[in-house]
């Protein structure tokens, strides 16, 4: 019988092991990078198709103006009415004094200090009443350079504010201009007062230099008529000459307001309008009578159309002119709503500024 060998030794198996199949990690990087790609073409691309379609300038929402001033040198007192509060005709806006009856109001307490002065006549000699006047007015002339200085003080202050403003081109420099302006008149006028009080002086210090003699030969009674008004000067009030919005208050309670300063403005809600800025090259693009659209900040669309044009270039506002740049003069036009329902839109966004769009063809 055939013997049949067998390998009595233990099999081993040998497996081959795969190596497990790697996750694909997500390369942000590459998708941010194309997301940006696209967003940057996107913005090329609407830019371009713009500038193709459109032609576009800035402008802003303008009312009637009113500037109320008042034709004499006051103190405020108190405002009634506040910005974007709205009056009718004869609503009262502030009180304030008249600087006319400050003054007269202290002439009458300097008066009353020297009433047995003016009342006695044999013991009243022309000298007393001479130098009494002298130095009436030297008092009243220290009153105007301490509100002169006071002035000054506050303007100094405004002028420490702006300067950092302008730098930051927050406010116009034209501003801070005006208030030096102003600091330099006050100044010119307190010199003028202290060299008058150096006159008055002089002939005090002349008259108390006098004879008794010389004095006798120029006795004269002096008659002085004083106003009465109580126990102050007289509180006024402003009154509201028209209907409409308060939109700026130039002053506080309590503040000195001159004759040629501004206290507050006033915006009638009629005759609205929109004062549009087109460069000069594109002129060849728009018309009176073009319907154009306006584009709010908020993204909202109104329409209007072109009325008028002004002869002359206008120098490109400060909030239009870009940085750095020679001044620009541009076309100005004036835009009116189309329709009742958008000249009331319009109320709600004054003085804001506007993108004014026209289609080229």
């Amino acid at each position: 019988m055939k013997n049949i060998y067998f390998n009595r030794k233990d099999s081993v198996l040998r497996n081959l092991e795969e190596k497990p199949k790697q996750k694909k990690k997500v390369n942000w990087d590459k998708i941010v990078y194309f997301l940006i790609l696209g967003l940057i073409i996107f913005f090329i691309f609407r830019y371009a198709f713009t500038r193709v379609l459109y032609v576009s300038a800035p402008g802003h929402v303008l009312f009637k103006s009113l500037v109320v001033r008042v034709p004499e040198d006051i103190t405020i007192d108190v405002f009634y009415k506040f910005e974007g509060d709205d009056v009718i005709k004869g609503d009262t806006l502030f009180s304030y004094y008249s600087y006319e009856d400050q003054k007269a109001a202290f002439e009458q307490s300097l008066s009353g200090d020297l009433t047995g002065i003016l009342d006695d006549k044999d013991n009243s000699t022309w000298k007393e009443k001479e130098v009494y006047q002298l130095n009436k007015n030297i008092q009243l002339n220290l009153i105007e350079i301490k509100e002169k200085q006071e002035l000054i003080n506050f303007y100094n202050t405004e002028i420490d504010k702006l300067v950092n403003e302008v730098i930051l081109e927050i406010s116009p420099k034209s501003k801070m201009d005006s208030y030096k302006k102003e600091v330099e008149k006050l100044e010119l006028e307190i010199l003028a007062l202290q060299d008058e009080n150096k006159v008055f002086q002089a002939l005090i210090a002349e008259l108390n230099s006098m004879s008794s003699a010389a004095i006798i030969e120029k006795d004269a009674t002096l008659t002085s008529n004083y106003s009465t008004l109580g126990n102050g000067p007289v509180l006024r009030y402003y009154l509201a000459p028209t209907a409409g919005t308060i939109t700026r208050l130039y002053k506080s309670d309590y503040e000195v307001a001159l004759k040629s300063e501004s206290i507050l403005n006033m915006h009638e809600k009629k005759d609205i309008y929109i004062k549009a800025f087109f460069n000069q090259e594109d002129l060849a693009y728009f018309k009176e009578g073009d319907e154009v659209t306006i584009i709010f900040p908020d993204g909202e669309k109104s329409t209007g159309h072109i009325k008028r044009f002004y002869f002359a270039t206008y120098r490109m506002p400060e909030e239009f002119q870009k940085k750095y740049e020679s001044t620009t003069r541009a076309i100005a036009v004036d835009i009116f709503p189309i329709e009742n329902e958008s000249e009331i839109k319009w109320k709600a966004f004054y003085k804001m500024n506007v993108t004014v769009r026209v289609n080229k063809w």
